[in-house]
């Protein structure tokens, strides 16, 4: 027989997403942190800093293959152990890296990391909203998307400051050190899961399984169209200085923390289709600013990150739904997975469109052009997404009458 889950309240399941949200932060950081850091790291590799593309290219392979992977087996293993294991493996690889001066040996380690950490978050999630009321839901999975704001708040320029006057090592070590203190906090808050003597069958991997396990990623394709120019963008298009570069973008970061706490409070209020379509508008207005010329940077980069985030959350809170509970690791794990491919595609499309360092305007209106023309059809996923959803529900019912 299935588990019977336990589900908390508002107040007794904040800290468990609280805990969540700094593994994600953690994970997320030590993905994110190795395109800069690799800047202070290409000479004793003795490579050039171009590199980095391999270093990120190893990590998103084994990222995608241990997501496919997961969701065929991660109901086999006990989810609270999983998390430890992984959190503790990520910590060893970090260190290890700084005892290497061998760039195979840092592509096989940046391998062993990916693998780690395409499956940390989609358990942990899973063990968040198993234990979350479907009122509190997307709540709780805004407090863990919010993560990554904090990531570009406060843990990359941490990271730098560690870079530039300690050395690349000290950034590395913070990152193994703040692996090791997850360990304690899911021993003892993480709720353990219940004990059953089935295990739960894979989701079908049909065309209704990916099409909500790509939800996320369809969203996320459209700003990381534009991310990896955001900083030309700024400066040549919209007059920001270099001296404002780092203020924006923590004002952008506060704008998408704000905007994802909003829209986790909001989900249980309005729907997603409701959502989806605000957040949609603004996100396309702040494409506006730059393709009209307007020297307006701060509020660009403050709209455009808030609308993507807010737009993350609500697509999150939509699709989670889609999985079992005893099929929801497996499901979070491909729905990263997918991710770390659509991301790729949107890295490797930019730098197709602008191939040189010197960016036309009418070559970046034409990225933005794609950028909005892709985001608009998020809401049109939303309601379709929605409806399938419905239709099942109402399947359901009617097989309990029968």
């Amino acid at each position: 027989m299935p588990p019977v889950t336990q589900t908390f309240n508002d107040k007794s399941l904040m800290p468990i997403a609280l805990i969540m949200a700094f593994i994600q932060f953690t994970n997320a950081l030590e993905y994110m942190m190795f395109n800069p850091v690799f800047a202070f790291m290409a000479a004793d590799f003795l490579v050039p800093v171009s590199f980095s593309g391999y270093v990120s290219g190893m990590y998103t392979s084994g990222a995608v293959l241990s997501g496919i992977i997961a969701f065929y087996w991660i109901g086999h293993f006990n989810k609270k152990r999983f998390l430890i294991a992984n959190m503790a493996l990520l910590g060893l690889l970090t260190f290890l890296t700084t005892f290497t001066a061998s760039f195979n040996l840092l592509l096989a380690l940046r391998f062993c990391a990916g693998l780690v950490g395409g499956t940390t978050m989609g358990v942990g999630i899973s063990i968040l909203i198993n234990h979350a009321p479907a009122n509190l839901r997307g709540k709780m999975l805004a407090t863990v998307i919010a993560s990554y704001s904090i990531v570009s708040i406060a843990g990359m320029p941490t990271i730098l400051f560690l870079c530039t006057h300690y050395g690349w090592h000290a950034a590395l070590w913070l990152i193994s050190t703040l692996c090791l203190l997850t360990l304690p906090l899911i021993v003892f808050f993480i709720p353990r899961d219940q004990v059953s003597c089935d295990t739960p069958p894979a989701l079908p991997l049909d065309r209704n399984t990916l099409l909500f396990a790509s939800g996320n990623a369809l969203v996320q394709f459209s700003p990381m169209l534009v991310i990896p120019v955001l900083v030309p963008l700024m400066t040549r298009q919209l007059g920001a200085s270099l001296e404002q570069l780092s203020w924006l973008f923590f004002a952008g970061g506060i704008a998408g923390y704000l905007s994802s706490k909003m829209t986790g409070a909001l989900t249980s209020r309005f729907s997603a289709s409701s959502l989806a379509t605000g957040a949609t508008l603004i996100f396309i207005l702040s494409l506006l600013i730059p393709a009209l010329g307007y020297p307006h940077s701060a509020l660009f980069i403050i709209l455009f990150l808030g609308a993507s985030y807010s737009r993350l959350v609500s697509s999150s809170a939509l699709t989670i739904q889609f999985p079992d509970n005893g099929q929801r690791a497996g499901f979070a794990s491909l729905q990263t997975s997918i991710m770390y491919l659509m991301t790729t595609a949107a890295f490797f499309l930019t730098a197709f469109l602008l191939p040189t360092d010197e960016i036309a305007p009418q070559n970046m209106n034409m990225l933005l052009v794609l950028c909005a023309i892709s985001a608009s059809g998020f809401p049109v996923i939303v309601i379709i997404l929605q409806k399938k959803l419905a239709k099942r529900t109402i399947q359901a019912e009617r097989l309990i009458s029968d």
